[in-house]
């Protein structure tokens, strides 16, 4: 519940995020940099969403995948 979407705005950028899941930057090695926020805001614009909230999210989003997959990363070294 502490972390449930409450406003519309983080539905959208929900959505967003899954739409555009296949569309991360990818460093040579393999590693994953972050999304393409370029993308995301593509697929925000075409489907109507306030693009500054749902920036501030998917920014905010992006940091946490990329937390989550460096402590992966150190998990399974």
């Amino acid at each position: 519940r502490e972390h449930a979407r409450q406003w519309p705005e983080e539905h959208q950028a929900w959505d967003v995020l899954m739409a555009g899941q296949g569309q991360l930057r990818v460093a040579p090695s393999g590693h994953v940099l972050g999304l393409d926020l370029g993308v995301a805001l593509k697929i925000a614009e075409a489907r109507g969403c306030d693009l500054g909230a749902v920036s501030e999210l998917l920014q905010a989003a992006e940091a946490g995948m990329i937390e989550s997959l460096c402590e992966k990363a150190q998990d399974d070294a």
